[in-house]
């Protein structure tokens, strides 16, 4: 038995700083950017194997050596002497050039019949061909090209194109006040923007080729591109986020989407930028959910969706945090992911602790923010897809025992058809046993907590953790222990048809209709429900939860302004709501 070595990635960002880094990943590699270091990758090799090191901007493919020429002269008489300078380059088989050769200069009178230059160079690794340049007293242009195995090119007299010209060396990056600090793909390129010295500016590498910011001249459609977003304002790009066709830039001033000429591909000669809405937005970055940009405005403390409409033919920004105002009253989001499966929602961490869960289905034209309070302080959020579904990770701060502890944690996903594999306890461990038993351990991490526990679908309350076990009441195979947490959904005030208020409301009987739930608890202002809702005859324990059935309440004289319907699950387990119905009753005093 021995230990195998693990490659393991030393990041050369200091903590302070990660909360200003940027990135984006495409397959096994993740590009980094930050305003006070230069561009960095993270390479996945293997499981154990990731490395980080500094962008060196240029092509993949490396430029020929030893090019040297021979000038074949059979005929000098009336020659009229010309220095012709030669370039090579080579290209792989996904079209990425290298970049040009050291010159070769070769002395000869090419007008005349049977003079000719023989140019050779040495084999370069992955080349699919080869490519020649020439120039006289001009930039070179294209000469002509051979096949891989063909190391030499024979210029008899050919007219270079000079529209086409080998790449030049190109890096707008080297040094300190020129690191981007916003990354992002488009349509092939790596896109990187705003810098000390150029804030409002942006960089699209070579096509299909992501550190090569090299070249030509004139600029060819797949060469690397430049533009600077000009307002009447500082006009910093905070986050790029590509959006089908367009590239769509959010600044301190304003959000812009950069098309291509006619709609089409971006290219150096073809970028239009076109403000689609003055809110400027902050340094979070936007959600794409389905074909909506989700950002934070950089000034308000709201939520806008940004998604396009034939209708203006542009964008249109809505507030969906407008219902909700109250999550968000004097606060920010510091995190936030999108989770398209099972659920379809933005989870949301505010910069208080609280972590908000945003419902979206477009379609459906269904939205709506949900707050989880939970016994701790949620500081980053991030999904990540595992066999199908899209899983929440957060990590969250918690005092266990009088400790300051930080844990990472995964949502769990809803249970299908077994009550016992149900979870609804944070911070939670389940445990599996073969043999059923009444001792319950791995509860290391919540050493002298109380917590809750369900065993085969029963729930035990108020267990307090001791050398990392708990004892619940009965021997059981399948036990979640955790944190306990409520499920609380309060209505409005009612109001009748017509829109009217009245002063005097009460609710008298209330249909709750739920699917998959076990046991819950109805109140109106504070005044419960008698008897609980559950189905007379039946024991709520023992209710098989994939069938779909009605609570049904009654509570008479109760009397208020506006009457709010309170639907509470206290225990850890499934609460699915799918209709309310209610009977108000009113008095005869209307305004």
């Amino acid at each position: 038995m021995g230990f195998h070595r693990l490659h393991l990635a030393y990041s050369p960002y200091r903590a302070a700083d990660l909360a200003e880094v940027d990135f984006v990943q495409s397959t096994s590699i993740a590009y980094f950017a930050h305003l006070d270091y230069p561009v960095h990758k993270l390479t996945w090799a293997g499981h154990t194997d990731w490395t980080f090191a500094e962008v060196t901007f240029g092509p993949i493919i490396a430029a020929p050596a030893n090019v040297a020429g021979t000038a074949t002269q059979p005929n000098a008489t009336g020659a009229i002497a010309t220095a012709y300078s030669y370039y090579v380059t080579a290209t792989d088989a996904n079209g990425q050039e290298s970049r040009a050769s050291a010159v070769d200069t070769e002395t000869n009178d090419l007008s005349l019949q049977g003079n000719y230059n023989t140019i050779t160079w040495d084999a370069v690794s992955a080349a699919a061909f080869y490519t020649v340049y020439k120039g006289d007293n001009a930039a070179p242009g294209y000469l002509g090209s051979t096949e891989a195995g063909t190391l030499s090119f024979k210029d008899r007299n050919l007219q270079a194109v000079l529209s086409d010209t080998p790449p030049k060396a190109t890096n707008p990056f080297g040094s300190t006040d020129n690191y981007p600090s916003v990354v992002g793909f488009h349509q092939q390129r790596l896109m990187l923007g705003r810098t000390r010295n150029k804030a409002n500016a942006v960089w699209g590498s070579v096509s299909a080729d992501p550190e090569n910011q090299d070249v030509s001249r004139p600029a060819k459609p797949d060469d690397a591109l430049s533009f600077a977003l000009v307002s009447e304002k500082v006009n910093s790009v905070n986050q790029l986020a590509s959006v089908k066709q367009d590239l769509m830039a959010l600044t301190t001033n304003g959000v812009y989407s950069i098309k291509g000429g006619d709609g089409g591909a971006m290219t150096p000669a073809a970028i239009v930028p076109e403000k689609q809405t003055g809110r400027g937005a902050s340094r979070l970055d936007p959600i794409l959910f389905d074909s909506v940009l989700f950002y934070q405005p950089r000034n308000t403390a709201t939520v806008r969706a940004l998604g396009f409409t034939f209708e203006i033919e542009g964008y249109r920004s809505n507030n969906v945090s407008i219902f909700s105002p109250h999550f968000f009253k004097a606060r920010r989001i510091v995190s936030w992911a999108a989770q398209e499966e099972p659920y379809s929602c933005i989870w949301a961490a505010l910069d208080n602790g609280v972590l908000l869960c945003f419902t979206w289905e477009e379609e459906q034209q269904v939205w709506g923010w949900t707050m989880m309070e939970i016994d701790g302080s949620v500081q980053q959020v991030a999904v990540i897809e595992e066999q199908g579904n899209d899983r929440l990770y957060a990590l969250i701060a918690r005092t266990i025992d009088g400790v300051e502890r930080r844990f990472h944690e995964r949502l769990a996903l809803p249970h299908i058809d077994d009550i016992a594999t149900a979870c609804h306890l944070d911070c939670s461990v389940t445990q599996v046993y073969e043999t059923a038993t009444d001792v319950i351990g791995g509860l290391w991490h919540l050493e002298g907590a109380t917590v809750w526990a369900t065993y085969d679908g029963y729930v035990a309350e108020d267990l307090v953790v001791s050398n990392g076990q708990v004892t619940i009441p009965h021997e059981a195979n399948v036990v979640t222990a955790g944190l306990p947490y409520e499920g609380i959904i309060q209505t409005l005030p009612f109001v009748l048809g017509g829109g009217k208020h009245v002063d005097r409301q009460s609710i008298g009987e209330v249909v709750v209709r739920a699917l998959e739930t076990r046991g819950l608890e109805i109140s109106v202002d504070g005044v419960q429900f008698d008897p609980l809702p559950e189905r007379e005859g039946d024991d709520p324990w023992l209710l098989p939860v994939e069938e779909a059935y009605d609570f049904r309440a009654v509570q008479e004289g109760h009397w208020s302004d506006g009457a709010m319907l309170t639907i509470r699950q206290r225990q850890p387990l499934p609460a699915h709501v799918v209709a309310i119905f209610a009977d108000v009753v009113t008095s005869e005093e209307e305004r």
